[in-house]
């Protein structure tokens, strides 16, 4: 691009700082002077566009050295670029043209292990990536197949344990429940993201058995007859389902009920299909809301980059349509593995006694708008 084209597409100020802040670079070596072009609407002035040689990419060498404050700096930027592109997505109506476009974020628990293997998974995804890219640019420059952009984020965090009980985490499994009823796929799903908070409720009693009550102690959202009535409407619809009593002590003759998610309000690209046209957006804007809630608590309590290792990044790609369908599969499969390995790390964390690991993972994959760009 021009500098230009890029300040008629993105904006930046003014096109003289724009200018300013392409020359910068390729001072700098992030940009490469590719060619000039005169006449035409330029009135006699030459236009410079430019190429980036390689993505701003922090290799785990290098951000291990980075003190810790700097991480969180470049972390949160790196998060705002990539909500960038959510948003461009969403408002141009390319995030969910596609079926297929995945956009999940999912709460763990690991042990040590089981982390270090959702890492190496999502970093090993992370690389594949430009090879599925470089193989796309071959096989559309053979075919004259028409390109298209795409954008996949990807992120795997350590997120805050708030003094969650380590045996309520661990047990029961996630395959030992069952949902309550099975009312119609877009019926339940419809209930959940109407309300941020029904869907806040579904993601923690994921984790954990929860009531009304510690719910809202530990998480807010009151009061307390809303959250639950929420419960009850959750458990109504088979999302959740409940597990447990307890009276006496600070109850003062009161019963609390205990409850458990039956499942995770989220989608792989198989379920995603099945939500229906008009309401796919809505859900999107939804589960990014909650995704940059869950970011900015991590963020703010320091988890988010206490460990050199965590992984965040975004990717813009051009692909053809089996680049696209190989992606979207890599990112699908990812998404599955994910929850084998939290089975397999419960399992340790019971024999072992190890505390567990809270973490967060979001994947994302859907199509850009162009720009105009050739």
């Amino acid at each position: 691009m021009s500098p230009t084209q890029f300040y008629e597409a993105f904006g930046g100020g003014s096109l003289s700082r724009v200018d300013r802040h392409f020359k910068r670079l390729a001072e700098h070596g992030w940009l490469r002077l590719v060619r000039k072009v005169s006449g035409g609407r330029r009135r006699g002035a030459t236009e410079h566009f430019y190429r980036a040689p390689e993505l701003a990419i922090f290799d785990p060498e290098t951000w291990a050295l980075l003190p810790v404050s700097l991480r969180s700096e470049f972390s949160w930027r790196i998060f705002e670029q990539f909500a960038e592109r959510v948003k461009a997505a969403l408002e141009t109506g390319t995030f969910d043209a596609r079926p297929d476009r995945h956009f999940t974020w999912t709460p763990l628990i690991l042990d040590e292990r089981g982390r270090e293997r959702v890492i190496i998974a999502v970093n090993a995804l992370f690389a594949s990536l430009f090879e599925e890219q470089n193989d796309a640019r071959l096989r559309i420059a053979k075919s004259g197949e028409n390109p298209m952009e795409a954008t996949v984020g990807l992120a795997a965090f350590d997120s805050p344990n708030r003094n969650r009980n380590r045996s309520g985490l661990l047990l029961p499994l996630d395959d030992a429940i069952e949902p309550a009823n099975s009312l119609p796929f877009a019926i339940r799903v419809a209930k959940v993201f109407a309300d941020p908070l029904n869907l806040k409720i579904v993601t923690e009693l994921n984790l954990r058995a929860m009531s009304p009550t510690q719910f809202l102690d530990e998480c807010g959202g009151g009061p307390l007859a809303g959250i639950d009535r929420r419960f009850k409407l959750l458990t109504e619809i088979g999302w959740l389902i409940k597990v447990g009593e307890k009276t006496g002590g600070h109850r003062r003759g009161a019963t609390e009920h205990f409850y458990r998610a039956t499942g995770h309000a989220i989608f792989d690209s198989g379920n995603w299909s099945k939500v229906p046209d008009s309401v796919r957006a809505t859900f999107s804007w939804r589960i990014f809301e909650q995704l940059a809630e869950q970011a900015r608590e991590a963020m703010d309590a320091g988890t988010f980059d206490s460990r050199p290792d965590r992984h965040l990044s975004w990717t813009p790609l051009v692909l053809d349509q089996l680049g696209w369908t190989q992606m979207v599969t890599g990112v699908d499969d990812l998404f599955h593995y994910i929850f084998e390995e939290q089975a397999a790390a419960k399992i340790r964390l019971t024999e072992s006694g190890e505390e567990p690991v809270i973490a967060t993972v979001y994947l994302a994959a859907f199509e850009s708008p162009s720009f105009g760009r050739v």
